[in-house]
């Protein structure tokens, strides 16, 4: 059976795409699924996180998370082919349009679209969803899902931030389907993607931190417990659009 393949995209630098690719398939590792992190963008972020979080022994030695990087000049389907057997796939593309973003498109079951408080955002997501429509219509009416989800937001700024009308507008105007799930801004996904393993592995160190006391380590652990939920619902979303759009495929579960 060929793993499922997801994608959270958008040609908008900064919404945050890489950070999102990196946390969720360290979740479906964590939920027993053998996920494979495939890097396509040149700039490799989400490689150096797998190969440092790998030598500061902060990743699985059990398999469940696999790494596979593919540069512009790669065969990507050849390099696809020739990959360790997995259960889930997430893509991390460049954020420009080019011939490697549509291989990936073309390979996924599903896309989410970062977006971020400012108007090129929504642009972008049109952008990206105009692809996925032409490639749509190429297989013959077998669509991709996709959909729109906020992302690194800030809850105290949003309340005067001008530009959130206008990206709306853009988005209805674009008929861009937005996700009800909302990822609120926090140093903890940042802290993950600088190289030090998981949420799970933040959460594990703040518990058996003996420097802590009872109260300082339960606060702790419940502010990386909902930077997790966070994460759990982009897995939820995905779960939606592909029972949406396409009820008989395999879908990631939530633990």
């Amino acid at each position: 059976m060929r793993p499922l393949s997801l994608a959270i995209s958008t040609f908008k630098g900064g919404a945050g795409k890489t950070t999102l690719c990196v946390n969720l398939a360290a979740e479906f590792a964590q939920q027993g699924h053998r996920t494979q992190l495939v890097d396509c963008d040149d700039q490799q972020t989400a490689t150096r996180w797998y190969e440092v979080s790998k030598k500061r022994n902060m990743l699985p030695d059990d398999g469940r998370i696999s790494h596979l990087q593919i540069s512009s000049e790669d065969d990507f389907h050849g390099k696809l082919k020739s990959a360790p057997t997995v259960d889930i796939r997430v893509f991390d593309v460049g954020g420009y349009v080019h011939g490697r973003a549509v291989d990936v498109y073309e390979e996924c079951d599903a896309v989410i679209i970062p977006i971020i408080l400012e108007p090129t955002s929504a642009t972008q997501a049109i952008n990206v969803a105009n692809i996925l429509e032409e490639i749509s219509k190429k297989r013959g009416g077998r669509r991709i899902p996709y959909a729109a989800m906020w992302n690194n937001v800030d809850m105290i700024a949003l309340k005067s931030n001008r530009s959130l009308g206008e990206v709306i507008k853009i988005l209805n105007y674009g008929k861009i389907p937005i996700v009800n799930s909302m990822i609120k801004k926090s140093n903890h996904y940042s802290d993950v993607v600088a190289g030090y393993g998981s949420l799970y592995t933040k959460l594990e160190t703040i518990r058996n931190n003996p420097k802590l006391t009872p109260s300082a380590r339960i606060r702790a652990s419940e502010s990386v417990l909902d930077s997790i939920d966070s994460i759990k619902m982009v897995n939820n979303e995905f779960i939606n659009l592909l029972a949406s759009e396409q009820p008989g495929q395999k879908k990631a579960s939530n633990a």
